[in-house]
């Protein structure tokens, strides 16, 4: 049976998660980031980052260098792991 976060951990991943975008908000590269908390394809407790990108062409270098560095923020600013939940990084365009 999956672990469900509590309205408390809710909480503490957005504004978790809230660090992040402030981190991104003037990068031209992001539109938006936006999460959702359910389970994996494991039923383990997982939380689902979704980074919007402005619908330009973006270079790959670019693309890479973006992915890096949010997927290293993730590890410092958001630290899912320290609550029990994997993350997951998808970019939407």
């Amino acid at each position: 049976m999956p672990v469900v976060p509590s309205e408390s951990t809710s909480q503490e991943i957005s504004d978790r998660i809230d660090r992040l975008r402030m981190k991104y908000a003037r990068d031209p590269l992001v539109k938006r980031i936006d999460h959702l908390i359910g389970a994996d394809w494991s039923g383990d407790p997982a939380v689902f980052i979704y980074v919007m990108l402005p619908g330009a062409e973006i270079a790959p270098e670019e693309l890479h260098r973006l992915a890096e560095n949010i997927r290293a923020d993730l590890l410092h600013l958001v630290r899912t792991d320290e609550i029990g939940l994997h993350s997951y990084l998808n970019f939407l365009n």
